[in-house]
């Protein structure tokens, strides 16, 4: 089986995949390597595991969310340990329960915010990191925090207008492509025996879209499957 994980070495994060009989075996390879390992996961890429990755990933949102109950929390006095531990039992969702998980325990084994949060560029922006940084270097960590949730939330709230404002031009367009899609695929073929009958040189651009069309009418369900 393979196995995707993403590990520690030299304080350098690796993400890679290895071969193995089983995660246990995956991960007993891994630290014989000297490699500290932050998450391991079967690569299959089957319909159902990649349609419950995908509702399972941590968004933007979660980022938000997450940043904005820590901030508050340790505004009202409590410790960075004992936040990430209430968050830790609190939140459902796997892959950020994991997540947290990894972060209360690096920092609770003594390593710093910042730099835990540099194993997750994807959750993470540079911005972010650096933010949080200067507030462990200053002590104001809870006040960096709660500015920084106030800032994410207005980026949420502008990403949610941005998309509203899109869904009309967007299902325009479809309809567009739609449309294109039908005639080129069902109404064009039919009339391809016109063509047949004309003793003419066609155009460049008339033979393209005969070829386009031919193909479409032949390999149209490939065509459906291929784009969903």
């Amino acid at each position: 089986m393979q196995f995707k994980y993403r590990a520690i070495k030299n304080g350098q994060v690796e993400s890679k995949i290895i071969e193995a009989a089983s995660q246990e075996d995956a991960i007993a390879f891994l630290k014989s390597k000297e490699l500290f390992v932050i998450s391991i996961e079967s690569s299959g890429g089957s319909a159902s595991s990649l349609f419950e990755n995908f509702f399972n990933r941590v968004t933007f949102n979660d980022i938000v969310d997450l940043t904005r109950q820590l901030a508050i929390m340790l505004n009202a006095g409590l410790t960075l340990i004992e936040s990430l531990t209430i968050l830790r039992k609190q939140i459902t969702k796997e892959s950020l329960h994991k997540v947290i998980v990894n972060i209360e325990g690096q920092i609770t084994a003594g390593n710093s915010m910042s730099y835990v949060l540099k194993q997750y560029p994807e959750y993470f922006p540079n911005l972010y990191i650096a933010l949080v940084k200067s507030g462990e270097a200053s002590g104001k960590l809870a006040d960096i925090l709660l500015k920084l949730s106030e800032n994410l939330v207005k980026l949420r709230e502008f990403r949610g207008k941005l998309k509203v404002a899109l869904i009309y031009p967007s299902v325009i367009i479809v309809a567009m492509i739609g449309v294109m899609f039908v005639m080129i695929t069902f109404v064009i073929p039919k009339l391809l025996d016109l063509y047949k009958n004309f003793q003419v040189e066609l155009p460049v651009s008339t033979k393209i879209l005969i070829a386009v069309s031919s193909f479409s009418a032949v390999f149209w369900p490939l065509i459906i499957l291929a784009v969903a």
